[in-house]
């Protein structure tokens, strides 16, 4: 009767582990993102772009079920910040943020600079020098955080807008309070790809200090062997080439 029992036991044991593993790759975790192009394309039925494609293919390979959403910046970021199971693309990897996040891989590079109208008068040589004048930015964007690290101040040189088409719009109103505005390079070549757009702007200042590392990221309270799946299925599209593949595809956009 013992070893009846204990067989019994054992074979409940076994099937219960199995089913939570099971459990943990049949979870449907969210994914959280926001427009910017070419990184991100959010349209009105459909999210693609470079990173939207290096993602899918990863949980794909993954196995992993998902739902991507879209919302301005500081939505994504502070749910990826808080949420179970939850994850995030393209996040800027920063010293102040490793342990804030689950890391799973690298996706792009690109850099940021001080945008004016192109008949500003502005010149600026150095980041001292900026903190003289009025520069818009998005909130909670890696611009954002890393000003306020060199001691730019919200409301006083600082000002912090919800989506990029709210930055270039600034620049663009004749009783603007804003001098700069604070892009990614990538992103606006992206979206203003026709030249009489572009000469709209005029680049004044490149950050030199950093570049911009785009990542995906998961919330730390991401189940671990969620994370494990998706950190390994990162290096092994990465090994196949098909990282590669898709980027080419993208090409012209940069």
């Amino acid at each position: 009767m013992r070893t009846k029992i204990n067989q019994t036991f054992v074979k409940g044991l076994l099937f219960s582990i199995l089913l939570l593993l099971n459990n943990a790759h049949a979870k449907k975790i969210n994914i959280v993102t926001e427009h910017l192009a070419p990184f991100q394309i959010v349209q009105e039925n459909a999210i693609g772009g470079l990173a939207t494609e290096m993602i899918v293919a990863t949980l794909q390979e993954a196995n992993i079920s998902y739902q991507i959403t879209a919302h301005p910046w500081s939505i994504s970021y502070n749910r990826a910040l808080k949420e179970k199971n939850t994850c995030i693309y393209s996040l800027v990897h920063i010293p102040q943020r490793t342990a804030l996040f689950q890391w799973i891989g690298h996706i792009a590079t690109s850099s940021t600079s001080l945008y004016s109208e192109k008949n500003s008068p502005i010149t600026i040589e150095n980041l001292t020098q900026a903190k003289d004048y009025k520069i818009a930015v998005i909130k909670d964007d890696v611009a954002h955080h890393y000003l306020l690290s060199k001691g730019f101040v919200e409301n006083r040189n600082l000002y912090v807008m919800s989506n990029n088409d709210a930055l270039l719009e600034l620049l663009e109103k004749p009783n603007r309070h804003i001098d700069l505005i604070v892009m990614n390079d990538k992103l606006l070549n992206s979206r203003l790809d026709d030249s009489d757009d572009l000469s709209k702007y005029k680049n004044v200042f490149r950050f030199s200090d950093y570049k911009l590392d785009f990542y995906f990221a998961c919330s730390l309270k991401t189940e671990e062997p969620i994370v494990t799946e998706l950190i390994n299925a990162m290096k092994n599209l990465e090994q196949q080439g098909v990282f590669a593949e898709i980027k080419r595809n993208f090409q012209d956009h940069f």
